[in-house]
């Protein structure tokens, strides 16, 4: 048998190149891990402003819908990131998957695009108005001005859908509130919650609680994009949601939030 005689510069470059090999499989090794941890992240949204998201006295404070976001899926072993959008953004993202996930009121415009899992919670629907205004049934809404409304939400099936009521697209509560506060509007809809907060933020009295219409209660739930890469995890959020119901759940955690984020 003959044995070949290897030279030391030949060895030296056959354990370079091994060297190199290794160095370059094991980089693409963690460039592959870190695309995949990337890629698996959830991509989920909720109302992109306080207190649903953050409490604006407390940047560290999390928002109700996130915290209950965060609980419907702690089972999931999966990363949530969440993306901050406008009202309106959120239904076009899932529409396009772009957003994967959000936690929002029932919103049937987009049931062609997202599967709606729910309901998680519930919360009251009522409509404030000027000191001077007063509304005792759903006629008195007529002789309104304007009432202030959040871009695409849906709030009660025959008010979404009234063309004759005067309608004025905002953005957020904050907004509405205080063109409330400076005579824009005549009036505000809205969850109860939501409404409580921005009247804190625009320091006004909570006596335009007080002589509110109310429009019963609206539920929230998951909207689960039909083309997103996470459609596969629909059985175990269903699971998870059925789980974690409470018809007050918004409720208690604005609560429990406000006591934590707001009074210390």
């Amino acid at each position: 048998m003959k044995i070949t005689e290897i030279s030391p510069i030949s060895l030296n470059k056959l354990f370079i190149n091994k060297y190199k090999f290794t160095f370059t499989f094991i980089s693409l090794l963690i460039f592959s891990s870190s695309v995949f941890a990337q890629d698996s992240k959830l991509q989920v949204s909720v109302p992109s402003f306080a207190p649903f998201n953050s409490f604006t006295e407390n940047p560290n404070c999390s928002g109700t819908s996130i915290i209950a976001l965060q609980k419907i899926t702690e089972n999931l072993n999966i990363d949530l990131e969440f993306i901050e959008y406008p009202y309106a953004r959120i239904l076009h993202a899932l529409e396009s998957a772009d957003l994967d996930l959000a936690l929002i009121f029932k919103n049937s415009s987009i049931k062609n695009a997202a599967d709606y899992l729910g309901p998680v919670s519930y919360s009251k629907v009522v409509i404030i108005s000027q000191p001077h205004i007063k509304i005792d049934i759903y006629d008195d809404l007529y002789a309104l001005n304007n009432i202030a409304v959040i871009r695409n939400a849906q709030f009660e099936e025959k008010f979404d859908q009234d063309a004759k009521l005067n309608k004025a697209n905002v953005d957020n509560y904050k907004q509405a509130v205080n063109m409330l506060k400076h005579g824009r509007v005549d009036a505000v809809i809205g969850s109860l919650v939501g409404i409580e907060y921005a009247l804190h933020q625009e320091k006004m009295s909570k006596e335009f609680l007080a002589q509110s219409f109310s429009l019963g209660k609206k539920e929230w739930g998951l909207h689960l994009a039909k083309e997103s890469k996470f459609f596969k995890l629909k059985p175990r959020l269903i699971e998870a949601v059925n789980q974690n119901y409470q018809a007050d759940l918004i409720h208690q955690l604005y609560q429990q939030q406000v006591k934590t984020c707001l009074e210390h």
